[in-house]
């Protein structure tokens, strides 16, 4: 039996009645080498009824990206281990991909780093985050 049949088919026989696809849940991606925020930023995420996949860096960011066309928000640091924020937005623009994005930083330079975007300034409440998250989802 082809792979698609057999995957088509158990997708099919498991998917909750009633539910939305996949594809329709509102997803994040999320980049951040801060283990201890992502964390934190998944769990409270994720209690709002938001999918998020979390990344360290931009490599594993731009493999999400490959992987997953459709997403209802990317949250990336400004300063990833191998690149920056500004790179990932880039490379969504580079893909036609207008999902909105919001950039977070913990530099004192934030506003002059982060011009021309939507940031938040590390530290900031899950509240702040939320708030955010919320006016650039609409919801």
């Amino acid at each position: 039996m082809p792979h698609a049949l057999l995957h088509e088919s158990v997708h099919s026989r498991f998917a909750p009645l009633g539910r939305a696809e996949p594809t329709a849940w509102p997803t994040i991606l999320l980049v951040d080498s801060d283990v201890a925020l992502v964390r934190t930023l998944v769990c409270h995420l994720e209690r709002r009824g938001f999918h998020v996949a979390a990344a360290a860096s931009l490599a594993e960011a731009r493999e999400y990206l490959h992987r997953r066309k459709s997403w209802t928000l990317v949250i990336s640091e400004c300063h990833l281990p191998d690149g920056t924020g500004w790179e990932l937005h880039s490379t969504l623009k580079e893909q036609g991909l207008t999902t909105p994005f919001l950039l977070l930083s913990s530099s004192p330079f934030s506003a002059t780093l982060c011009a021309g975007a939507d940031f938040l300034a590390k530290p900031f409440s899950p509240a702040k985050l939320e708030a955010r998250v919320n006016v650039l989802t609409g919801k």
